[in-house]
């Protein structure tokens, strides 16, 4: 009798304990539902990259998702190359080599080693009495957006050079939303000509709804003035002369260097 009665009392306690734990697990449930209907959500911010690290971005997507073998360079902004001209900026390009500097500018280009360089311009091809390799570096950084370089061929393009293509892509209307203004002006001084090169651009684009559809017109005006000196020495055979007067130079021999006076040449602009 004693050990039933003792037994009934720990029965009850571990019946009302478990009924406690169950009361806290499910005000527990309840409080954690409420939290969760209060929470309202946040709209998520949009983040837009631009600068230099948004050209980049854009470079290696073109070059990741183009089927041939292709490096690109993409202006950050309106006439804001990384260069004076098309060739100083390709020379920044992994696998390009530039060729003959003459007068402080590089003007022809190779690929891998390989002079044959078809160059286009917005896809189309553009030539000259020498052939299709047009001077890039006459053609400024201000009016070109992007600039791509194939080193390998592909069938939708035409007659592509041994070493490859340069498309050279210029500013179109479209690429503006509306209208657009840019003026920019920068000066470069050269201290051995001891002069001042100036370089102004100004560019106007604007959009106008017509009868026919949109249509859009784009003006870009540039402006490059390079003044430098190109001091060379030729050395020549001795050659002999007659001097008109034999009491101040007198006849005799001199080196051809003399006769064909090359040792200070300073052309003008262009």
């Amino acid at each position: 009798m004693k050990t039933q009665v003792s037994a009934r009392p720990f029965a009850l306690k571990l019946t009302v304990t478990a009924l406690m734990g169950a009361g806290l697990l499910s005000s527990a449930s309840v409080w954690a539902q409420e939290a969760a209907a209060k929470t309202e959500p946040t709209d998520a911010a949009t983040v837009v990259v631009t600068g230099v690290k948004a050209s980049l971005i854009k470079s290696l997507a073109i070059k990741r998702t183009s089927d041939q073998v292709v490096e690109s360079i993409v202006a950050e902004d309106i006439g804001k190359l990384p260069d004076n001209n098309v060739v100083e900026a390709l020379q920044r390009v992994t696998g390009i080599q530039v060729t003959d500097r003459a007068g402080g500018e590089v003007g022809t280009l190779s690929i891998r080693g390989l002079p044959d360089v078809q160059t286009t311009w917005n896809g189309r091809t553009i030539f000259t009495a020498s052939g299709t390799q047009v001077a890039l570096q006459d053609i400024p950084s201000t009016l070109v957006r992007q600039i791509d370089v194939y080193k390998t061929r592909d069938a939708s393009q035409l007659e592509t050079g041994i070493a490859g293509q340069v498309d050279v892509k210029s500013l179109r209307p479209f690429d503006f939303k509306g209208q657009k203004i840019s003026l920019s002006a920068r000066e470069t001084y050269l201290e051995p000509a001891n002069k001042a090169n100036p370089q102004l651009s100004a560019m106007f684009s604007n959009r106008w709804q017509t009868g026919i559809g949109e249509v859009g017109a784009l003006v870009n005006l540039s402006e490059v003035k390079t003044k430098y000196r190109n001091e060379s020495v030729t050395p020549g055979a001795m050659v002999p002369f007659t001097s008109p007067n034999a009491a101040e130079v007198p006849a005799g021999y001199t080196p051809l260097q003399r006769i064909f006076d090359n040792n200070i040449w300073t052309p003008g602009t262009h």
